[in-house]
């Protein structure tokens, strides 16, 4: 049997807001915020960085109310530091949704009539939750490599699934992204990305040698006419 992918973590410093809860709810309000940012370049994350495609998820609906597929990716929970004593919701219980737009993945989620819910209320209220973090599979060749221009390494993360999405309190350790993963070979990732320049180099070369040998052999049949 394959491998499970391993779960990564990444953290982004967006907003985080509380709404009120709708009236009749028991809960204490409703947190929103980005799990995840399009289009961005992360922090080093040990010699290269990494950008979120935006069609990293399997979505349904269009536009503005594109949501996350969760019917092929499963249960997505949503839980303070990613730890599962601080869940606050969940997508098969209605109470975390999940929505998709040019600037990432949005999440809402009910806070629970609980103590636990009742603080993130407050923190949010206060400004002490600042940061969004998402944690997730990439599935397989779900990752492509290409270098920015400054000639560092850019990891694109094209395929995942959800696993969950978090506010957390300490960004820094969650974007460190030590998270025990596999080694990543990164001079063999530059080797293959010269190769394959050097190749399609080559390849455009041979092109314009053979237009240009066209051209020749059409005057040389002009002239001899």
């Amino acid at each position: 049997m394959p491998e499970t992918p391993e779960v990564e973590r990444r953290t982004f410093d967006r907003p985080i807001h509380l709404r009120a809860a709708p009236e009749g709810a028991n809960g204490p309000g409703i947190l929103t915020g980005y799990g995840a940012v399009f289009n961005s370049e992360s922090r080093d994350l040990g010699g290269y960085v990494e950008v979120i495609d935006p069609g990293v998820f399997d979505t349904i609906g269009e536009g503005d109310a594109r949501m996350i597929d969760t019917g092929s990716n499963g249960r997505v929970l949503c839980r303070f530091n990613h730890d599962s004593n601080g869940l606050l919701g969940t997508t098969n219980a209605g109470t975390l949704r999940l929505f998709v737009d040019d600037i990432g993945v949005r999440y809402e989620v009910d806070l629970p009539d609980t103590q636990h819910g009742r603080d993130m209320a407050e923190l949010a209220r206060r400004g002490d939750l600042a940061f969004s973090s998402f944690a997730f599979r990439i599935l397989p060749n779900g990752r492509t490599w290409r270098e920015n221009a400054s000639g560092q390494l850019v990891a694109v993360i094209t395929r995942a699934v959800l696993v969950d999405v978090a506010p957390v309190a300490d960004p820094a350790y969650w974007g460190s992204s030590a998270e025990m993963r596999a080694a990543v070979d990164l001079d063999a990732i530059r080797a293959s990305l010269k190769t394959t320049d050097t190749e399609a180099r080559a390849s455009e070369v041979r092109a314009v040698a053979i237009g240009r040998a066209r051209q020749i052999t059409i005057l040389t049949e002009r002239n001899h006419k």
